[in-house]
């Protein structure tokens, strides 16, 4: 890669990622008088549990917590990534949510020049590998257009399967797709590697880099080791058929980075199946993947300029191909395995083999058939068709970005909570604030999250039988002690049902929220 062609990579990174952050930007200045915005706008309900992840690492915990239920727990070192930005943020003393955009742009700008650096190392044409680029990085279908006939696509809520969606919606997916391609990249280089000497030296460096991308991914997106390490797997099964011999040393590599990146994750699923609410958690943790046709409406033009690309990929046969057809291969394969609980999980980073093959489908495929004046234009206009989605996606949440507001009234009892309130005490909130009391005041709730709340949909419908005045005095008393509540927050949108008299007394009020503790 010449110097020209880094300053490409890095202005079309730097529009990206600016891109990206624009929304948020406009969702900020656009606050209404008497409204706080979060910082959050994609996917809110995951989006504030991650940053009550980063709440106990900034109370210095290395202990996850489970804080959308009420359960007492020991904590375990899990969601570490999280928790380690959340120290970051107690490190330097910036606000979580500064913390947490400047690890998305960062991991952002990461995933982006590394599928720009693994597409080098799959064409050596600089054209082929710009329009593999752009492709992979605004890959998305026809969400934008299926909508308007009632049904959602996988491209409108699930980021972790497409470059640009990830880079709208939170730091650790962009930063994992950044990863499988250095991963992929890495292996590669040493399957490759071609004089003794380049070999030698080539293999070890990268060898050592791919053991601590490995790693890395195995801390923070452990589904994203399948599809990584069963391309590379497919790689070099291809190269036995081929060469009818075994690359040992590759081949030792990309088994030594695989079994090195394993513990953590192994560790992380026994220390999730002995604690008992984290095995409860787990248990309706349930992500079954789309079937087949919504994603080739979800991957659209791409898909099918994919195919073309795959159909090529398989005649040329090089490494390079045969690794980007087994990711595809394995992705879909895991996302349908029908004991898995987590099947979409592993479409992880699916966008971006899709994307590179679709790239060379164009190039070696279509381009040939335009004229060569219309060629740029051509290419920019399926790019630019690509983008409607997340184009869509993102003028959908501006409109309704009061959604991701909260009330001065709320955002002061929130940091009363915070600063004043017990560490421990157990918060019964409405189904709304449920979301934002752990994130914002780091304190647990009785109900907040659907799959974070042990015995999730049982509590909500206690919440909601609270709160529509359904339960008796006495069977309220019982609902609240086995909950260990310490505190009601209520809000102008219900009544407080006389908590201001007998054993709860008010200690917050302002702009219609109240705020009651049991007596001490």
């Amino acid at each position: 890669m010449t110097s020209k062609e880094w300053r490409w990579v890095a202005l079309v990174t730097l529009a990206l990622v600016v891109a990206s952050t624009l929304p948020y930007l406009a969702a900020w200045a656009a606050v209404p008088e008497g409204q706080h915005f979060t910082g959050l706008l994609f996917n809110p309900q995951d989006g504030n549990s991650y940053v009550a992840k980063m709440r106990q690492g900034l109370e210095g915990s290395w202990l996850f917590h489970l804080p959308y239920t009420p359960e007492p727990q020991e904590g375990a070192p899990v969601y570490l990534f999280y928790l380690f930005l959340g120290h970051v943020a107690r490190w330097v003393g910036l606000p979580l949510i500064a913390v947490y955009h400047l690890a998305r742009v960062v991991g952002g700008a990461a995933m982006l020049v590394l599928l720009y650096v693994l597409a080098s190392r799959v064409s050596d044409d600089v054209g082929e590998r710009r329009a593999m680029f752009l492709l992979a990085a605004q890959v998305s279908g026809l969400g934008w257009l299926v909508v308007f006939f009632g049904y959602q696509s996988a491209d409108l809520w699930v980021p972790e399967a497409f470059p640009v969606y990830a880079l709208l919606a939170n730091a650790h997916f962009p930063l994992s797709m950044g990863l499988m391609a250095g991963i992929a990249w890495c292996g590669l280089g040493i399957a490759g590697s071609k004089s003794q000497e380049a070999r030698g030296k080539g293999r070890r460096w990268r060898g050592l880099v791919m053991i601590l991308g490995a790693v890395a991914l195995g801390a923070i997106q452990p589904f994203g080791l399948v599809a990584a390490f069963g391309g590379l797997g497919v790689m070099l099964v291809a190269w036995v058929v081929r060469e009818r011999a075994v690359p040992w040393q590759a081949a030792g590599w990309v088994v030594l980075a695989g079994l090195v990146a394993l513990p953590y994750p192994l560790y992380m699923l026994q220390v999730m199946q002995a604690d008992p609410a984290l095995a409860a958690w787990n248990a309706q943790n349930v992500t079954g993947s789309p079937p087949l046709w919504d994603w080739v409406l979800s991957y659209g033009l791409v898909l099918v300029l994919a195919v073309f690309g795959a159909a090529f990929a398989v005649r040329r046969g090089s490494d390079a191909d045969w690794l980007l057809v087994g990711w595809v291969g394995v992705t879909l394969v895991g996302m349908y395995l029908p004991w898995l609980p987590l099947q979409r999980r592993l479409s992880l980073g699916l966008g971006v083999p899709l994307g590179l093959l679709a790239g060379a489908g164009w190039w070696r495929g279509v381009r040939q058939r335009v004229k060569a004046r219309w060629r740029g234009l051509a290419l920019g206009l399926a790019v630019a068709f690509c983008a409607l989605t997340p184009v869509f996606l993102i003028v959908g949440h501006l409109a309704t970005a009061s959604d991701f507001y909260l009330s001065d009234g709320e955002w002061a009892a929130l940091t009363w909570l915070r600063e004043e309130g017990e560490p421990d005490a157990v918060v019964l909130c409405s189904l709304r604030m449920g979301l934002f009391v752990p994130a914002w005041a780091g304190r647990p709730v009785v109900y907040g999250h659907p799959f974070e709340t042990v015995g999730a949909e049982a509590r909500r419908a206690q919440v909601e039988a609270f709160w529509a005045g359904e339960m008796g005095a006495e069977e309220r008393q019982v609902f609240l002690r086995n909950d260990r509540v310490g505190y009601i927050l209520v809000g102008t949108e219900i009544g407080d049902w006389g908590l201001g008299t007998g054993d709860w007394r008010l200690v917050f009020e302002d702009v219609g929220v109240r705020l009651y503790r049991l007596g001490d």
